[in-house]
């Protein structure tokens, strides 16, 4: 069975970080790929100097490549980007010439050139290039799922008779393709192309693996994967389940177990903190071939809720949003706000404040809760509306969460209590505007790293509705915040550090003192609701 397992671990992976990997991963990495019987990584991308920091798998210097000292039994691998090398000052020789030294040179073996459709016959210079200083060459057709037959047809036929590529991939770049898909591809790639065909997967559909194993079976001879599918956007076929499935079926002599603890130690807290992998979002982008660059962008962006996401792809969906463009991503979100029509300044202006959270302690402690409240008649603000706290004690609630809009907005008009919300937010939400008794139309925005409080809105980095709480209050002019119930998680809790980030953009813009008067986590000064008035003795 002629076939190349290539890992590009970095190359691909680097849309997450910047290209800058942790110098002990590399080493791992590399050693360890090495063991697993994987003979070709293409280590990172080629470029020319950019104007912003990337990490050193972006520009994959010889220089660099020397310094990591690698097996020489491995083959190594870059990948240019056609456009790059086209849209610049330089003539595509002089580009290749700062690029790239002869090869007699440098460790590097194979450089595959990336391309869409409309640059292709202008790759066949950058190809011969290449093949003078004495590369081999590759070339990666991205987006062919989008193209009928006789595109395809015509620009293999090109391709072939340039004589000057060694292996013709093609790429699932959006996510999208089936079997099928793949099978058709290939067929039309044989019916033009004489040398050796490779396939790069997506995995939106959790189809990568499958459909690596259905390019193998038509006719590919070199297949494309990454280390727990490290990828742009959903990510791509996993290194350690191809390897697997190739030996399962093939009898093939690759060593997966090899990978098996830098997959769980080091890979998998990555996935954690980056979120690629098979999910709704992605699987939706494949199917209105939308660019998964957004889905990414949209999921590491704090200030997207799930709900304005499924809006973006919704929008997207109806335009060509097959490459990928920043101020499509920002029309698409519509970047609009939500101003409100009710002024909040001085509502419970020299009182204190009693902020009601959701944890456990509100449970715990709600006896001296209600003894605290009925001594020291703060105004009390409770962030749901589902619990079990007497109502008689509050006096306001409030929502700026919109998982929470959808699950408690039949409850908002049974409410004697007011109730602040935006109004505008609520009818996104909704579709649809509600009839509430007491209505407090306060204005909310989310961006990323703000804390702004005006008087008719507010500005917080995340939907959290103690954010929200927190702007009333200030806006208002209490002189004393307390909260209770707000018991916090474990340290490495996204919720957790959600939390401290809004505290601490907070605490940045208003001197007006915030207590836990029950047991919490979080950053903030730690009083009792037992310890008289005021909880941490902080005067009323």
């Amino acid at each position: 069975m002629k076939l190349q397992v290539l890992d590009c671990t970095f190359r691909d992976g680097g849309y997450y970080n910047k290209w800058d990997f942790n110098p002990v991963l590399v080493r791992k990495y590399l050693s360890t790929i090495h063991n697993a019987g994987v003979n070709v990584v293409e280590l990172g991308f080629r470029n020319l100097p950019k104007e912003a920091f990337f990490g050193a798998f972006a520009y994959t210097t010889d220089t660099y490549i020397n310094s990591l000292n690698i097996d020489s039994k491995i083959s190594i691998g870059v990948m240019i980007n056609a456009d790059s090398v086209l849209h610049n000052n330089l003539s595509v020789k002089d580009v290749i010439n700062v690029l790239f030294q002869p090869k007699v040179k440098s460790r590097v073996d194979l450089v595959r050139i990336a391309t869409h459709f409309d640059l292709i016959d202008q790759c066949e210079e950058i190809a011969n290039e290449l093949k003078r200083i004495g590369y081999q060459v590759g070339l990666n057709l991205m987006q062919v799922h989008s193209k009928s037959d006789n595109e395809l047809f015509s620009a293999v036929k090109s391709i072939e008779s340039w004589n000057n590529i060694d292996i013709l991939y093609f790429a699932d770049s959006l996510g999208g393709m089936s079997d099928n898909d793949v099978i058709r591809v290939i067929s039309i790639l044989k019916s033009n192309w004489t040398g050796k065909i490779g396939f790069h997967a997506h995995n939106n559909k959790g189809l990568a693996v499958s459909n690596t194993l259905t390019a193998i079976r038509h006719g590919a001879e070199w297949v494309d994967c990454t280390v727990l599918g490290m990828g742009r956007g959903a990510g791509n076929a996993q290194t350690e389940n191809l390897l697997l499935e190739l030996n399962q079926r093939y009898n093939t002599a690759y060593h997966p177990s090899a990978l098996f603890n830098l997959v769980l130690s080091d890979f998998s807290p990555l996935q954690i903190r980056y979120h690629w992998g098979e999910s709704l979002l992605y699987n939706l982008a494949a199917m209105h071939n939308i660019h998964p660059t957004y889905i990414q962008e949209l999921l590491t962006d704090n200030r997207y809720s799930n709900k304005e996401i499924l809006q973006a792809i919704k929008f997207m969906s109806s335009l060509d949003a097959s490459h990928y463009d920043k101020n499509l991503l920002l029309q698409a979100h519509g970047d609009d706000k939500n101003p409100g029509s009710w002024n909040a300044k001085d509502w419970c202006k020299g009182k204190s404040v009693l902020i009601l959270g959701s944890g456990a302690g509100l449970i715990t402690y709600q006896q001296g809760i209600e003894q605290y409240i009925q001594t020291h008649q703060p105004v009390v603000i409770s962030l749901n509306i589902q619990h079990n706290f007497p109502q008689d004690l509050i006096d306001v609630y409030v929502s700026s969460n919109e998982s929470k809009m959808l699950s408690e907005f039949a409850l908002y008009t049974e409410l004697d209590k007011p109730l602040a919300i935006s109004s505008i937010l609520l009818k996104k939400v909704l579709g649809k505007s509600l009839a509430v008794q007491d209505l407090w139309d306060y204005g909310l925005n989310i961006r990323k790293n703000m804390f702004v409080i005006n008087e008719t809105e507010c500005t917080i980095p995340y939907e959290l509705s103690v954010g929200y709480a927190l702007s009333l209050a200030n806006v208002g002019g209490a002189q004393y915040i307390g909260l209770v119930g707000f018991d916090g998680y474990h340290g490495d809790d996204i919720r957790q550090t959600k939390m401290n980030e809004l505290l601490s953009l907070y605490h940045q813009h208003s001197e007006i003192p915030v207590v836990a008067l029950t047991p919490s986590t979080y950053d903030l000064r730690q009083g009792s609701i037992y310890a008289g008035e005021g909880g941490d003795h902080h005067a009323m």
